[in-house]
């Protein structure tokens, strides 16, 4: 058998298939895509429950507006309620408006445990 044919031989058998630097290179960009998506899922997770907290906070506020329509005004301008195992404190506050016969109402909701206002809920009613 001649050389170039032995040679030929050895250089095409080599190239059916990847080299450990292609392997190793491949490791690497899946390794790096597998941590963004690792911590992009992590940052999601964690936004859901802060987004549940304003969410039920809503409720509350929207809850304590009806309550004041049902039941009038009342005497009642802060008050706590438990709501999906959440314990919210809500402020309230009325005030006068140019016209004679209706007071804009602010609802200002929050967690008992912290200052920060979840939800705020604001509307115009009859005195």
């Amino acid at each position: 058998m001649p050389w170039t044919q032995i040679r030929r031989q050895t250089s095409s058998q080599r190239s059916k298939g990847f080299t450990l630097l292609e392997v190793m290179v491949a490791l690497v960009i899946f390794a790096t895509a597998a941590v963004a998506l690792s911590k992009s899922l992590t940052e999601s997770a964690s936004n859901v429950g802060a987004i549940e907290q304003r969410q039920f906070a809503d409720l509350v506020a929207h809850n304590v507006l009806v309550d004041i329509l049902r039941d009038g005004y009342g005497n009642n301008n802060s008050g706590k309620v438990s709501l999906a195992g959440f314990d919210f404190r809500w402020q309230r506050s009325v005030e006068q408006t140019p016209h004679p016969d209706m007071r804009r109402v602010d609802v200002e909701v929050s967690l008992s445990s912290s200052d920060d206002v979840l939800a705020t809920r604001s509307a115009f009613l009859g005195k």
